[in-house]
């Protein structure tokens, strides 16, 4: 046989081989839709994971102009009714920055926004803590001691043990003109600062116990994202220079204290206004992941980078996805130490919620479609979580009113 037709004859195999295997692989991917006790004309979901391995559902429910937040818990397959946490008709209700649900070691800890003021954004962060032994939720409370009438939100939460809960949050404390300024009559913006990244512990009763001041000059409307390593807390967030870079940062908690702002990736993009577009982060003990969306010369992206120090020093960053992207990204790390991902692929006015899994040393090992959706801002930002080596994921379906949507995927790959 000639060298050629030989040569030839062992690419089609290898071909036919490869393609067996991706449909193999494709085959091995389950997505399952579930059902959870959601009614119409909900959104802002997010879903979570406790230390026992329940999943937790929260939402928004809104009617006329009253806003109620509920959550429900799935436990073995089984989901408990939906719970009325708190409901109100001055809540301030943003496709980007929505409520929070955390579950510590004696209860649970859950947030809104609610104005303050009649400023468009004026409103204040208020949380209730659930007494896990009398099975009530406590007074509200403001999480930020300001007292200023201004821009509070975008909050990230972890439990911390003994019933403490660690919250960080954007603050625009400082965005407000100092009245004793003379020209503050004249001029609304005279002194006013820049928006700021600020953290604080909370005692199961909702006391502050420490509060921090992480970083002086954020981007405005960005959300935060915190995670816990074996050194300890790690906040990610979108920073902004006075020369309008917006590139995403970290700080950790070490050594009892925490550390200068370091990027997680210079990626130099300048952009005069908030993308509206936060980081995600996620860790279990040393590995730290940090997934993001950036745009420098208008060429948007989803980029991966993974740390093996606690997110001190990360790698060089993995291309996620381009061009075709909204960003709006999630991420969890699967008991098996693999990295899964989730970000809007989009196509015009629609796109697809996408999810993918990412070995440690950054090789993608599979991609699906969970669903279709849309690209407008009503369809919010889709939230995954892990159980096990499960991933559960979260989104508003917005093709026929605005409703909660839930599912399970699962990736059946081959042991390596």
């Amino acid at each position: 046989m000639r060298p050629n037709v030989i040569k030839n004859l062992l690419q089609f195999l290898l071909i036919g081989t490869l393609l067996m295997s991706l449909k193999t692989q494709a085959q091995n991917i389950q997505v399952s839709m579930l059902t959870p006790p959601v009614t119409d004309q909900t959104s802002l979901s997010r879903v979570i994971t406790d230390a026992k391995g329940n999943v937790h559902l929260s939402w928004v429910a809104s009617k006329d102009d009253n806003s109620a937040l509920y959550y429900a818990t799935l436990t073995d397959a089984n989901w408990s009714p939906a719970h009325l946490i708190q409901q109100g008709n001055d809540w301030f209700v943003n496709w980007a920055d929505f409520p929070f649900l955390a579950v510590t070691d004696t209860g649970m800890v859950a947030h809104w926004l609610q104005k303050s003021a009649e400023g468009t954004y004026d409103y204040d962060i208020n949380a209730v803590f659930f007494d896990q032994e009398k099975h009530i939720w406590g007074q509200p409370v403001i999480i930020h001691k300001d007292g200023v009438s201004a821009e509070h939100g975008f909050v990230s939460m972890l439990p911390l043990g003994e019933g403490r809960s660690f919250m960080t949050w954007l603050d625009g404390r400082n965005t407000k003109p100092a009245m004793s300024h003379p020209d503050a009559d004249k001029d609304e913006h005279a002194m006013a600062g820049g928006m700021t990244l600020r953290a604080a512990v909370f005692d199961r009763h909702g006391e502050t116990l420490e509060e921090w001041e992480l970083d002086g000059l954020t981007c405005d409307c960005c959300n935060t994202s915190s995670a816990m390593t074996a050194r300890g807390p790690v906040v990610v967030y979108r920073d902004r220079t006075e020369q309008e870079i917006r590139d995403i940062y970290i700080t950790r908690f070490d050594d009892s204290r925490w550390t200068e702002p370091l990027a997680v990736s210079n990626d130099h993009w300048e952009v005069a206004g908030c993308p509206v577009n936060g980081p995600a982060v996620a860790a279990q003990g040393h590995l730290t992941a940090v997934v993001w969306f950036t745009a420098k010369d208008d060429q948007p992206k989803v980029q991966l980078a993974i740390s093996n120090n606690d997110g001190a020093a990360f790698g060089t960053p993995i291309l996620v996805d381009q061009g075709a992207t909204n960003g709006r990204v999630s991420m969890a790390i699967l008991d098996s130490g693999d990295i899964a991902i989730s970000w809007l692929h989009t196509n015009g006015k629609d796109a697809a919620l996408k999810v993918a899994l990412y070995s440690q040393a950054g090789k993608l090992l599979a991609d699906t479609e969970v669903a279709g959706t849309q690209s407008s801002r009503r369809s919010g930002f889709p939230v995954i979580t892990s159980q096990g080596n499960d991933i559960y994921v979260t989104w508003t379906d917005i093709s026929a009113g605005s409703q909660v949507k839930m599912a399970r995927v699962r990736f059946h790959l081959p042991a390596v």
